[in-house]
């Protein structure tokens, strides 16, 4: 058994250090948080002028009042693309994941009707600019963000077995690790 373990590490150390250059890192895992929740928050307001619950003054606002936040996220988001497509690849990647983000928005926000999305709107005007506060707000909008790729600093380990107890056989608990963020 201890054979086939190093085996199997052997065949995949090859593999660390192209995988850990396309993962997502914390910094950009965040980031990508960020822009999720402002492009379901234009894509909307766009969607939503037409209806009586037109937000796109609310959100044009919102894009004034918080641009060195947002910018500071569309830097942290090139960044990563720079690092996994390299330099003359990282802006049509940055370019295709924006697009592909749009598109998930374009049909709705899943659950949430226009007033939903002007109080969210509003919501993020009453707040403080800066990018914690953002990611803050998207964490309590739900929004999980679309990642091309894996995380970086999640490493999940599952422990399974019976435990017996009597007759009765249960699941043990699974048990998680996680490592400390990758900035």
């Amino acid at each position: 058994m201890k054979k086939i373990l190093t085996a199997v590490i052997a065949a995949v150390m090859p593999l660390a250090p192209a995988t850990a250059a396309t993962c997502w890192k914390t910094t950009a895992v965040e980031a990508a948080q960020i822009r999720d929740f402002e492009m379901m928050l234009m894509v909307s307001a766009l969607r939503c002028r037409a209806t009586g619950n037109n937000f796109l003054a609310s959100y044009n606002e919102f894009i004034r009042d918080k641009r060195d936040a947002l910018t500071q996220v569309n830097d942290e988001l090139r960044e990563h693309f720079r690092s996994v497509a390299g330099p003359v690849g990282a802006l049509g990647a940055y370019d295709n994941y924006v697009t592909a983000l749009a598109n998930v928005y374009g049909a709705g926000a899943d659950g949430l009707a226009c007033r939903d999305l002007q109080s969210i709107t509003d919501a993020a005007n009453a707040l403080p600019a800066t990018r914690a506060a953002l990611l803050e707000l998207s964490d309590a909008a739900g929004i999980t963000p679309h990642l091309s790729g894996p995380r970086c600093d999640v490493v999940m380990a599952v422990a399974k077995g019976d435990q017996r107890d009597g007759e009765q056989a249960r699941q043990a608990p699974v048990t998680v690790a996680a490592r400390g963020p990758a900035n």
